[in-house]
Parts: structure tokens; sequence; C-alpha cells
């Protein structure tokens, strides 16, 4: 790979070609390391939201250590390797081992591993590993922007995750003054909690950086939305679901609401009719369910076999861009008592994926919702038409890009 590096998609199909393949698509995760990382013992420490990037690594009792081995292509020998995924339960925490020795070499300033996860033309999925050092000079400068920013100076510790079909980072002056703010933040240690309950983190913080609160659904920070959250344990999910937009689907047939009601609900103890059900691709007890149809580039709503509607994945798309731009993912740990935090981590979001929403809705993790009654005289009352993600720590993986900033 000697040639010039123009484009990430470059950058992956030549990985893919040195081991005999062809490039679908991929992504790439990518770190500067820090002093706690290595090639072999200890290994490259994983993030817990790329945890989903490598292989399932089963733990059956979190008190003892697990690993798992997986297949990789080295690209710097370009000979396939078999890779450690390894869970430490004193910390706890993740990291790659048997990684290639170069990645020790300190004495090259900076150094970046990059990890690929790749499809193949014939359908086929493996893993590439690369390394970059800074002082050495042509991959590094020319790898490095494309994975963050040229305007992002590198630090030890930052990390990428991008899909390989993604644009340039929009690394501007709002972005980087909310960063500004957010270490101003750091800076302070412990703070007392503005606001007691699950809004908490996220008042509090905003308060600290002068933001006044808004309920007009716009973005939080000059385009920007914050999301606060607590840092969470190894295995720790919350529960909650989180609203991502309201999108009606194009309807099959011109029917009333009150007959369209009568064709996807049901009796309620009272006699009338209601229509109150989550769907996802399996189908519920209405019969209702939904269908990824990636030929027609639509996501249909079947009752049973019969198509009732559908939504065009543009649609979608253009829903997500509207209300999921941009958005920094702010993490604090919490004492013990709950009354203060300490802001640690920001990890930035932006180019939502129709790719990644419809994986999504696939494994059933993106829901779509029904919320309508019978009124008196027949007439119907609709809440809307929700499309609704089960757990607030899955909104990350909608984006295109995301990067560990602090």
């Amino acid at each position: 790979m000697n040639q010039k590096i123009l484009t990430l998609e470059d950058y992956v199909r030549a990985m893919v070609l040195a081991a005999g393949k062809r490039l679908k698509s991929g992504e790439i995760l990518a770190k500067i390391l820090t002093r706690n990382d290595d090639s072999g013992r200890h290994g490259v420490l994983i993030p817990t939201e790329h945890y989903d990037f490598f292989p399932d690594l089963e733990i059956i009792d979190i008190n003892e250590n697990a690993t798992t081995f997986f297949n990789a292509f080295d690209c710097i020998t370009c000979k396939p390797v078999d890779l450690a995924w390894k869970y430490y339960q004193r910390y706890p925490e993740r990291r790659i081992t048997r990684l290639n020795g170069i990645l020790n070499d300190k004495n090259h300033g900076f150094i970046l591993a990059v990890f690929v996860r790749a499809m193949h033309d014939d359908g086929s999925e493996s893993y590439y590993i690369d390394g970059a050092l800074s002082n050495d000079g042509n991959k590094f400068a020319q790898v490095y922007p494309l994975l963050f920013s040229e305007k992002l100076v590198p630090e030890s510790g930052l990390v990428a995750l991008r899909d390989i079909s993604s644009t340039e980072l929009q690394f501007d002056e709002p972005l980087t003054d909310l960063l500004q703010k957010f270490d101003q933040v750091v800076e302070m240690g412990w703070v007392k909690n503005l606001r007691s309950g699950d809004t908490g983190i996220g008042y509090t913080f905003e308060s600290l950086v002068g933001i006044e609160e808004n309920n007009d659904k716009k973005a939080d920070y000059r385009g920007i939305e914050i999301k606060c959250k607590k840092l969470k344990s190894e295995g720790a999910r919350s529960t909650g679901k989180i609203n991502l937009f309201q999108e009606a689907p194009i309807w099959s047939e011109h029917l009333s609401n009150y007959a369209r009601l009568e064709k996807i609900g049901k009796l309620n103890d009272d006699g009338r009719l209601g229509c109150y059900s989550q769907l996802t691709t399996k189908e519920n007890n209405l019969g209702l369910h939904l269908k990824a149809n990636d030929l027609r580039q639509i996501v249909e709503l079947l009752k049973q076999f019969e198509q009732i509607g559908y939504w065009p994945y543009y649609k979608l798309e253009g829903r997500l861009l509207e209300k999921h731009s941009r958005t920094a993912f702010i993490k604090a740990e919490i004492s013990k008592s709950g009354t203060q935090f300490k802001y640690k981590e920001f990890v930035y979001c932006e180019q939502p994926s129709i790719q990644k929403f419809i994986q999504l809705v696939l494994s059933n993790e993106i829901v779509f919702e029904f919320t309508m009654s019978e009124k008196e005289n027949r007439k119907v009352r609709n809440h809307g038409y929700p499309w609704r993600l089960n757990h607030e720590e899955l909104l990350d993986r909608l984006f295109s890009i995301k990067l560990q900033l602090r």
C-alpha cells in the first residue's frame, strides 16, 4: 500500500486486494495507542461502545477471565493471523491481543492501530489489521486525517469508528467550542448535581456550560444534540426506549381511519377497537410485522402476508438527518451518594446511516408502534406513528462516524 491514499475506501480496498478478495463494504475502528496499550500480553484496550465491532465473546462467569480467538489478515506482514479477544474480570475490560509487534515501537511517536471489518463481493466477511507510525510519516499522514480530521491534533487515546463510505467529518467551530467547554467542566472534577432524577446529568452539564433548557426539540448547542448519560460497567444496559422520530407509512389502499383501525386492530374490553401495538420483524399477536426490502428500498408493513403499507428508505433517512444529524454523547461517573458527577468521556457522532437503521430494524432493536383507538361515533384517536429505539445506548450505532475525542 505505497500508493497515495485518497479515501478510506481506497485504503480498505488495498487491504482486501492484498488478501485476494474484492471489497463490497466495510467499517474501520482505529485507535491512537496509549501507554496502557501493547500488542501482546496486555493488548489494545477497546472502549465498551465498540465491543460489538468484534466477534461475540461468551462470558460465562463475570468473575472469570474469558477469551475467544478469531482470524484476521495482517496488512503489515500480508499474512493471516489468529487474534485473541479477551475479557479481564479484574478491571473489568476487554482487549485485543496477539497483534503485530510494530505496535510496541514507542520511539515512533503516535501509533495508530487500525481494525477493519470488511464484507466481500462473494458475501464473506473478514477482519483486517494494520498499523501506522507518526514518525514514519507517509501512511500516518494520509490515514489519520481521513479517520479523524486534519483540524484535530493527534492525541493518545483518540478512537474513531467509521463506515468506509462516510464523508469528511464536520470538525467545525461549534464542535471545537463544545469540546473546549467540556474540557473546562472536566477540570472542575466532582460537581454538584443540580437536579434529581434521570435528567440530572444532562441538566447539570448544560447549566455548567451555559446552555439554557429548551423544549422546542431543536438541537441543544449550535446544531449539535447533547446526550448525557452515566458511565456503565461491563454488561450493564439501560432499559428505557427513546423516540427517534414520527413517520406514517404510505398506505397500500385508501381507507377511512375507522376502516383502517378495523383492519389492524382488535376489540378491547370496552367493546371499542384499538391498536396499541409494537411491530418488529416478528409477527405479533395481531399478525402485524415489518420486513426490509432492499431490492425495492422500502420497509414493508405487513399483516401476515399482505402488504398494508410501506416506508421508502429515503423518507426514513430524511427523518434521521432531520432529528439526529450531529450528536455529542457525554458520559459521567456518579458518586455513591448520587449528589455529584464527574464528567469523563466525550463521543461525537454524525452522518446517520439508513443502512445502520435497517440493521437495527432487522435485529428488532428499532421498532414501530401503532397508538390508535376508537372514540365515540366511530371516530379514531391517533397519537402518532413513532419509530423507537429499545435502548438509548444503541443510539450511537445509527451513525457512520463515531469519534471518542475524550
